[in-house]
């Protein structure tokens, strides 16, 4: 194909488009049928990544446009979804989730888990903290860190494969109004940071999510906490704070 972005989708779609078709087929229960979803997919998907093209074409990522894709068209056909049907996207791995993955269904399932572990799966997963820094920033051992995180990542993954034809539906139901303006949002979730206040930072990145708003990563520069937000129109600002770890 021709353009870099078109050349940049096959690239990161091509380990898998053979397991992604026989997926679809398998959702449809016909040969063609399963073809036609197919390329409905790939053409979502391709669209989706021309206008968000830092968000990795991941497994994980493609059969969850797949199931959902089927699912929009049993509800307009008035024919039976079938959940069972989509177990092979159940078999994927945690360990095949982007940071993109992670977010998303964090974000949407944010209330099956207890505020602790979010923000545990946010900073690790999402983030990119080490356990390490994770259990610094916390002022928690990094032994009990790790062990959290393992039931915690089993946790949202459960929930994930039992919810994800839903994600994408009721993503894009979000709201992006409310009383509370951006800024102060901003700054509660940076305080809630600086204080290792769990609960706090749970209930302003909830809020950030609901407002159409995402903390796209935090960076430490010369002593500085640096938070990225970006807002629903892909404008990003950076809010930078000191940063002393906890318990030290």
């Amino acid at each position: 194909m021709g353009t870099t972005v078109e050349g940049e989708f096959e690239r990161q779609t091509a380990a898998y488009r053979t397991e992604l078709l026989r997926y679809c087929k398998r959702l449809a229960g016909s040969d063609w049928e399963g073809e036609d979803l197919f390329q409905e997919v790939m053409v979502k998907a391709f669209g989706r990544f021309r206008r968000w093209p830092e968000r990795e074409l991941t497994k994980p990522y493609m059969y969850r446009i797949a199931s959902n894709a089927w699912f929009d068209t049993c509800r307009r056909r008035h024919i039976a979804f079938h959940p069972e049907l989509v177990e092979d996207l159940g078999a994927i791995a945690y360990s095949e989730w982007s940071r993109y993955d992670v977010r998303e269904s964090l974000e949407y399932l944010m209330d099956t888990l207890e505020p602790r572990q979010a923000v545990l799966i946010l900073l690790t997963d999402v983030f990119g903290f080490t356990p390490t820094e994770t259990g610094s920033a916390l002022g928690q051992p990094v032994t009990a860190v790790k062990a959290a995180l393992r039931r915690a990542r089993t946790r949202l993954k459960k929930a994930s494969d039992q919810a994800h034809f839903r994600l994408a539906e009721e993503a894009g139901k979000r709201g992006t109004t409310g009383s509370r303006t951006n800024a102060e949002l901003f700054e509660s979730f940076v305080k809630a940071f600086k204080e290792a206040d769990t609960d706090a930072m749970f209930r302003s990145y909830r809020d950030l999510s609901a407002h159409g708003v995402t903390v796209d990563r935090i960076a430490f520069i010369r002593g500085q906490a640096c938070f990225y937000f970006k807002d629903p129109d892909g404008n990003v600002l950076m809010v930078a704070t000191p940063y002393q770890p906890h318990g030290k």
